[in-house]
């Protein structure tokens, strides 16, 4: 009984001392709360951080049963965080608080005045984990007034890093007026660049969590890049809050000089909030203006958020104004985001979409706009006339290495026998987005649903040039220098393009092809691959049937089919000529390849390979030829069994008229000699592998001629090697000559 009476006397004595404790605390803090206890406090509960100071001042005062109010005031105050979270010294720091207390515990109610001033401090936000709640708790207090003067800072994260000079400012008087000015270095993945910027504003928006007004006026100088202003005003409202402002920004470089939003008006409340603007794009002196003239782009953009707890999803619409020129251009462009506000940003889901169409109405004013530049449009397309139009449209996440684009081009343009109605589409793909190794990828269809064009006149001869004859010399000749462009082009140092490319082109209907070759149009359908790399055509053309004048008659191309394979510039040959007798067809097969293809002939009725040789290139039957006119015959069997002509060159043999041929059964070589109207003579040799010559005589006058030589030898050998280039040489004699 007697021990139980000591513990009761004592327990009663503890929470004697404990009231008057807590009734001193409560009431005379300052009696407890003193420069030497608060100081011990501060090393101990700190002692991770290695807290030190010069001087160390702090007070307490009681405002009530339950508040206090708090002021610190310290000179050369250093922190040290060891695992780098913060360091950093000031040489002056003043903090004056209210605090309030009660069975919850204490709550800070506002904070008087902050000052901060430091010539060195770091802050790696990557190691920064604040409980949940203490950096809400920190935002929602009021700050009445503010000084904050970092003449050297550097706040880091795992891939930025920004250093420089702040100073911050909040006044107590009046409006509170908030000024803020930086000049820091930003160093990021793409470089380091210098921004100084000045806020201005006046708000309540520092005094706690339901502000009423904000008017924010900004400036930013991003040194070479460009510079930036803004301003916004904020009040509230009884459903939320409204917001107004504009904004602009100029850059130095790229096509778009200038951007100016304007009639900024939006509205917001806990639920949500959305702005919409005007906007305004002003392009580049740089940018070609013989082009339409377009010196800026105009439209709206629209900004929505929503929440729900801590779930959020935002979207930005932009819609560009129809822009009429020679050209209609018009666009639009979403960007979606969807996440959660306790999850850093790049765990969120981001997509965009966005659509562009140009229209062309008048093929014609491209014409007119083009002609005497190096992009004037060529014959004969120059003479269309109707519609161009073209969409783009992509989609994805925006973040992702690979950036997809569908493209859907068509063109409906006419003329008086021409037509060019077509419809391209496809998808462009961008790997490695900005990357400077990002490479290309494309995969189109071409359809050519109704095509109508005139070739360029074609004559089967060149045109003679006077040169001086290779015999007469004129001194040392220098060889002449490759082209500059042919370096370019061949050279070692020329990387290829990084680009593959698959396009399908196919005919809907045939297409018809005008030549002053032949009277009728040719038709003809495609059904190709053209690939790269390497650059190659694959598939078929096929020409459909055509009458023709071969041979000084009628014939009919029955078909004519030519194969072609990747990679070969030589394509399979399958057809068949019909030409027309007064008592007999002659069918003439094509075999082989377009480089040596065979020829197979008959008749009907069936004559002999001489007889119809004869028919074809004479009109006559062999016993009604001469001794010459028999030997072509002989010669011409010879060449078509050995596949002596190329595909090009049994065309000229079917269009011209034929005086003489010769075949060199030792050499493979044929030569044919045509009579051209105007008295001229063509004489055509070739061995059909690598060498051909051209042979032009034309008369002038009584013992005077004029003759021009072309010669093709072919790909030049280098040493041991060849090179891989044609050579051709090109000569003309002006001839005079006398008989004795």
């Amino acid at each position: 009984m007697r021990r139980l009476k000591i513990h009761a006397i004592v327990a009663a004595l503890l929470l004697a001392v404990s009231i008057c404790a807590a009734d001193m605390f409560l009431n005379r803090p300052g009696s407890l709360l003193t420069d030497r206890t608060t100081g011990a406090l501060v090393k101990y509960l700190g002692a991770r951080w290695s807290p030190r100071w010069k001087t160390f001042r702090f007070s307490a005062a009681a405002l009530g049963p339950d508040r206090h109010r708090y002021e610190l005031i310290a000179s050369d105050f250093c922190v040290n965080e060891p695992k780098g979270l913060f360091s950093g010294c000031f040489s002056r720091l003043e903090l004056r608080v209210v605090v309030s207390y009660s069975w919850h515990g204490p709550l800070l109610e506002r904070v008087e005045s902050f000052v901060a001033l430091s010539d060195g401090a770091r802050l790696d936000l990557s190691r920064l984990r604040p409980p949940n709640g203490v950096l809400a708790a920190l935002l929602s207090t009021p700050v009445e007034a503010l000084r904050l003067e970092l003449s050297r800072f550097t706040v880091s994260s795992s891939s930025t890093a920004v250093y420089g000079a702040l100073r911050a400012d909040l006044t107590s008087e009046g409006r509170r007026p908030l000024s803020v000015s930086a000049d820091v270095r930003i160093r990021g993945s793409s470089g380091e660049r210098r921004l100084k910027a000045e806020l201005t504003a006046e708000t309540d928006l520092l005094k706690g969590a339901a502000p009423t007004y904000a008017d924010v006026v900004g400036r930013a100088d991003l040194g070479a890049h460009g510079r930036a202003r803004a301003s916004f005003r904020l009040h509230r409202e009884a459903s939320g809050y409204a917001v107004s402002g504009r904004a602009e920004v100029a850059v130095s470089s790229g096509p778009v000089r200038t951007i100016r939003l304007t009639a900024c008006n939006g509205a917001g409340a806990a639920s949500g909030a959305a702005l919409a603007c005007r906007y305004e794009l002003v392009l580049a002196e740089a940018v070609p203006q013989n082009l339409g003239g377009m010196k800026a782009a105009t439209g709206g953009v629209r900004l929505e958020a929503r929440r729900d707890g801590e779930k959020i999803e935002a979207e930005l619409k932009a819609e560009i104004d129809p822009i009429k020129d020679w050209y209609e251009l018009a666009g639009d462009l979403a960007i979606r985001v969807s996440g959660r506000l306790d999850r850093p940003l790049k765990t969120a889901a981001i997509s965009d979409e966005l659509r562009a169409t140009l229209k062309v109405p008048r093929f014609e004013d491209v014409v007119s706009l083009l002609r005497e530049t190096k992009y004037s449009i060529p014959a004969p397309i120059h003479v269309l006339k109707g519609p161009l139009s073209l969409v783009l449209e992509s989609r994805g996440d925006p973040r992702a290495d690979r950036q997809t684009a569908h493209y859907a081009f068509s063109s409906d343009l006419a003329g008086p026998r021409q037509k060019l109605i077509l419809r391209a589409t496809g998808d462009l793909t961008v790997v490695g987005v900005g990357k400077p190794d990002r490479a290309y990828e494309h995969d189109g269809e071409l359809i050519l649903k109704e095509v109508a064009l005139e070739l360029p006149r074609l004559d089967i001869h060149r045109p003679p040039m006077v040169l001086l004859d290779k015999r007469i010399k004129t001194g040392d000749e220098k060889p002449a220098a490759a082209p500059a462009w042919k370096a370019f082009v061949v050279g070692p140092e020329v990387r290829p393009l990084p680009l593959r490319s698959r396009l399908v082109v196919r005919t809907e209907k045939p297409l018809l092809l005008f030549s002053n070759l032949v009277k009728e149009p040719v038709p003809a359908n495609l059904d190709l691959i053209v690939s790269y790399p390497p650059a190659g055509v694959a598939g078929m053309v096929s020409v459909e049937k055509f009458d023709v004048t071969l041979f000084r008659r009628s014939a009919t191309i029955d078909h004519l089919n030519v194969s072609l394979t990747a990679g070969s510039k030589i394509g399979g040959l399958e057809g068949l000529v019909r030409c027309h007798m007064p008592s007999s067809e002659i069918r003439v097969l094509l075999l082989g390849t377009t480089a040596k293809p065979r020829v197979e002939l008959s008749s009907v009725p069936p004559m002999n390979s001489a007889d119809i040789i004869a028919l074809l290139i004479f009109g006559k039957r062999p016993d009604d030829l001469d001794l010459e006119q028999t030997s072509s015959v002989v010669n011409t069997e010879t060449a078509l069994e050995s596949q002596a002509f190329g595909l090009s060159s049994l065309y000229v043999f079917g269009a011209t008229p034929i005086e003489h041929v010769g075949y060199d059964s030792a050499t493979k070589t044929a030569t044919v000699k045509f009579r051209l109207p105007g008295g001229a003579d063509l004489e055509l040799g070739s061995d059909f592998d690598q060498n051909s010559e051209l042979r032009l005589r034309k008369p002038l006058a009584p013992h005077w001629a004029i003759e021009s030589d072309l010669t093709d030898e072919g790909q030049q050998s280098n040493g041991q090697q060849s090179s891989g280039q044609q050579s051709s040489i090109d000569t003309t004699f002006i001839e005079w000559f006398d008989r004795y």
